[in-house]
């Protein structure tokens, strides 16, 4: 990603396919000692904000030592706490990229292609695919699968401006599998109506990308306290709403254009199908035969 490394500052290392503070935290949370981990958990409680914290602030949040919270930085691959809070800055400013700032950085970047030379054009998006799956949480991808799966629980989706089309396609496919399965209502009226209702019994997948949404937040947030469980489906740079998530599923675009790729995700959404049909078993085999016998009779194929 065009200018990642200098924001991380010159003693860190990207991890495998993603250059965010927060996926580090996450990535590297159980190979830290008990003291490290409360460090984590309060970055992450208060993220980005903690972050910015003086090393003696931190520790007093964290209720750890200062030498505590600089070991945990470099843990994490940065030479100290300034180069951490360099790498924070650096993210920051990444999130929040706009579709121009994106347009204006990566138009260098824009080349011609050549008769013939149509193959190339694939080249950053599969290393886009396998950045992605390198780099997503088997126990995070499990916990998606198993919510999704019991029958007991409904299952709604969510999503913002330039993501309710990707949680609308998750809905659609898994209405394929499975009954109760739901987009929470954009009008204001119906979305109270509806967020009033969840429960334990309620999975909550939220579509969160940078420029990260409030809308989008506010309805995770809810879910949270009313026990309902949370699948956070964003970007490398890792939306707010993953604080309150019970399992997050990370998506890794390099920058080419005004807008991030959709194709990570969409291929997500594609390995979560393919899964769930599996998982699911012959209920989802039934449900499949009933769907083609009605739309049959309804004249729609």
């Amino acid at each position: 990603m065009t200018g990642s490394r200098e924001a991380q500052g010159a003693g860190a290392e990207a991890a495998p396919g993603t250059d965010s503070v927060a996926a580090r935290i996450r990535e590297r949370m159980g190979d830290c000692t008990p003291s490290e981990r409360k460090v984590a958990r309060t970055l992450l409680a208060a993220y980005p904000v903690a972050g910015f914290e003086t090393v003696a602030g931190l520790a007093e949040l964290a209720e750890v030592s200062g030498a505590t919270v600089v070991r945990f930085t470099t843990r994490l691959g940065y030479s100290g706490f300034p180069d951490f809070q360099r790498a924070l800055r650096g993210e920051l400013e990444q999130r929040s990229a706009s579709p121009m700032a994106l347009y204006e950085r990566t138009g260098l970047a824009r080349r011609e292609v050549a008769p013939g030379g149509l193959a190339s054009l694939a080249e950053d998006p599969v290393e886009d695919l396998r950045a992605t799956f390198a780099s997503l949480s088997d126990h995070d991808f499990g916990t998606t699968v198993e919510a999704i799966a019991n029958p007991k629980h409904r299952v709604w989706l969510v999503g913002g401006r330039y993501s309710t089309f990707l949680a609308e396609y998750l809905a659609a496919s898994l209405q394929q599998l499975r009954p109760a399965v739901q987009m929470v209502p954009t009008m204001a009226s119906l979305r109270a109506a509806t967020v009033t209702g969840f429960d334990a019994k309620d999975v909550v997948i939220a579509f969160d990308f940078r420029r990260y949404e409030a809308a989008t937040r506010s309805v995770v947030q809810l879910a949270k306290s009313r026990k309902s469980t949370v699948v956070v489906v964003t970007d490398r740079w890792v939306s707010p709403c993953a604080t309150d998530a019970d399992a997050v599923l990370t998506s890794v675009a390099s920058e080419r254009g005004p807008f991030d790729s959709v194709l990570p995700v969409m291929a997500l959404i594609e390995a979560l199908f393919e899964t769930l049909v599996t998982r699911i078993g012959d209920p989802a085999r039934d449900r499949i035969a009933r769907i083609e016998r009605t739309a049959q009779q309804l004249e729609v194929i």
